[in-house]
Order: structure tokens, then sequence, then C-alpha cells
């Protein structure tokens, strides 16, 4: 289950409907942590993930569990 907050005003549209979702997972050695923001009102969208298996980044100085957008910390099932 994925771990979703209202955080309050859109940005494109100003409507109250913005929420900050977050959804973890992990099988053996791989994780990956999704953040997405969106608008329930325009449906404006942002996403970032982050995987483990990923050559392009050093995960284990990344704030995985960290929204990049809202910086809250992001709950795991």
């Amino acid at each position: 289950m994925a771990d979703i907050q209202n955080i309050g005003k859109c940005d494109q549209c100003g409507n109250h409907n913005l929420t900050c979702k977050y959804n973890y997972f992990g099988e053996g050695e791989l994780e990956i942590h999704a953040w997405e923001h969106k608008c329930l009102d325009c449906g404006g969208r942002q996403t970032t993930a982050f995987r483990s298996d990923d050559d392009e980044i050093i995960f284990e100085e990344i704030e995985t569990d960290q929204c990049p957008y809202c910086q809250r910390k992001g709950e795991r099932p």
C-alpha cells in the first residue's frame, strides 16, 4: 500500500488538492523508492524513482525515503 498524503496547494492551478505519494518495493538486493506529486484537480504531475541497481547514482548517498519535491519522509508499509 502506498503512503499518500495531501500536502496542500498546487503550483499550476492553485487548488489545495496536491498529493504526495510514496511507493517502496524491495526484493533481495533490489530496492525501488518512487515519488509522485499529483494535483487531483488539474492532473499536474511530477515523478521520481530511485533504484538500487542504477549505476548512475550512489544509492547509499541519496535520501531515497525523502520526497525530492517537498522533503517529507515516506513510510514503508
